[in-house]
């Protein structure tokens, strides 16, 4: 006897959007400063789990909301893949440093595999934003030590190719920039005042330097060569 498949309605959950405008609203997150569009049913749930400040779902996930977070360093590597994107696919000054979005997208993606070989560091990816866990390091027997950070930061910088893309640029200069930083958080837990993120930038003359250092995802995913 043959069954016959039942037909199923599927029909949205009406919502109360208790007199909002907008099922999303944006908002910056209070640890890593990512700004993002989220629906009204995820931010009920992210202030449930968070008190007065809002928070995103990559630091809820990971507990970056905690008291933990003072051992947690963010930095990111947004002004060369900004640098690339801005000077060698929107503008290309030298038709021979053109890049198309694939090419960047390869030294995204191996900076991505190259960081995440050490279990101290998480990735975002929309933000390009690592995390750095440092209760992981140290000089215990169960620790990782400074140096494996470090020199999960040369392999980072290393995927970048910045000798034969950038003349101009000192690869060991720009991972000195890092290494200092790193070195006065891991010691005191410094940051600068008003500076959550620890961004170097490439001492390359541009004139969006500071846009370079904002930049996200959303330009590459958006654009298609």
């Amino acid at each position: 006897m043959a069954v016959q498949a039942r037909q199923i309605e599927i029909t949205p959950i009406e919502e109360n959007l208790e007199g909002e405008l907008a099922k999303e609203i944006y908002y910056e997150c209070g640890f890593c400063g990512k700004r993002v569009a989220i629906h009204q049913f995820a931010r009920t749930l992210c202030e449930r789990l968070s008190t007065n400040v809002y928070y995103c779902n990559f630091c809820l996930r990971h507990g970056f909301h905690t008291k933990n977070n003072k051992n947690v360093l963010i930095l990111t590597f947004r002004s060369v893949i900004g640098h690339y994107y801005k000077e060698f696919y929107i503008r290309p000054i030298q038709p021979a440093k053109r890049m198309y979005i694939s090419e960047i997208d390869e030294y995204v993606n191996a900076h991505v595999q190259a960081g995440l070989l050490n279990p101290a560091f998480y990735y975002n990816p929309d933000a390009y934003l690592w995390f750095v866990d440092f209760s992981k390091v140290g000089k215990g027997n169960k620790k990782i030590t400074l140096h494996d950070v470090l020199k999960t930061i040369i392999n980072i910088i290393a995927c970048f190719n910045l000798k034969s893309n950038l003349y101009n640029v000192s690869m060991s200069s720009f991972y000195e920039k890092y290494k200092d930083a790193i070195e006065k958080f891991y010691t005191s837990r410094y940051r600068p005042a008003g500076r959550m993120i620890l961004i170097p930038s490439l001492n390359v003359y541009t004139s969006d330097a500071n846009e370079m250092k904002s930049f996200t995802s959303d330009l590459l995913i958006h654009n298609i060569d």
